[in-house]
């Protein structure tokens, strides 16, 4: 019995072209498929300044955890699939200073680790590093204050702590 790579490329077979068009259109489905975690994670920071400007402190911060958890997997996929680019990486960015700097900074009345999240991630764009980051990430940062803002917690003292944790010198393992 043929497999279905050989009855794609046997031309006597008058469906062939409609395996090929189907495996292009899974192929850039995979591809897309980080981006669109991306996507996912900048929406949930949106949102979670939407809530937060109408007084939906908890849902704010749940917004920033689900923000996390995209985050988080986002990267790993797009290693696992072999696929980067550089458009996928500004996004990246993008949506990190929106769920991670913007949205708490906002649930947090504080706009300092805003600006140290924005410090941090132009520093990590023009240094990249492999095995470690310089400073706490801004995911890391901004997890912590949408905990301390479910809980209804706000210190000056831990956002100014978070803000010169992440444009530190500090070099954080990567998971």
């Amino acid at each position: 019995m043929a497999t279905r790579n050989e009855v794609a490329r046997d031309p006597s077979v008058q469906f062939n072209i409609y395996l090929r068009k189907a495996d292009e259109y899974a192929e850039k489905l995979l591809r897309g498929t980080p981006n669109g975690l991306t996507l996912a994670n900048l929406t949930c920071g949106l949102f979670s300044l939407i809530m937060a400007m109408n007084g939906h402190y908890r849902f704010s911060a749940l917004l920033i955890i689900f923000a996390g958890l995209f985050d988080y997997f986002d990267g790993r996929l797009a290693r696992m699939l072999h696929v980067s680019s550089d458009i996928g990486a500004q996004l990246d960015s993008l949506a990190d200073i929106v769920s991670f700097g913007v949205a708490p900074a906002i649930l947090a009345h504080s706009i300092k680790p805003c600006l140290a999240g924005a410090w941090r991630l132009a520093r990590f764009n023009v240094q990249p590093t492999h095995d470690y980051f310089i400073g706490l990430p801004i995911p890391a940062a901004g997890i912590i204050v949408a905990l301390l803002a479910m809980f209804s917690f706000v210190s000056p003292l831990i956002m100014i702590g978070l803000a010169l944790l992440m444009i530190s010198p500090l070099q954080v393992p990567k998971l």
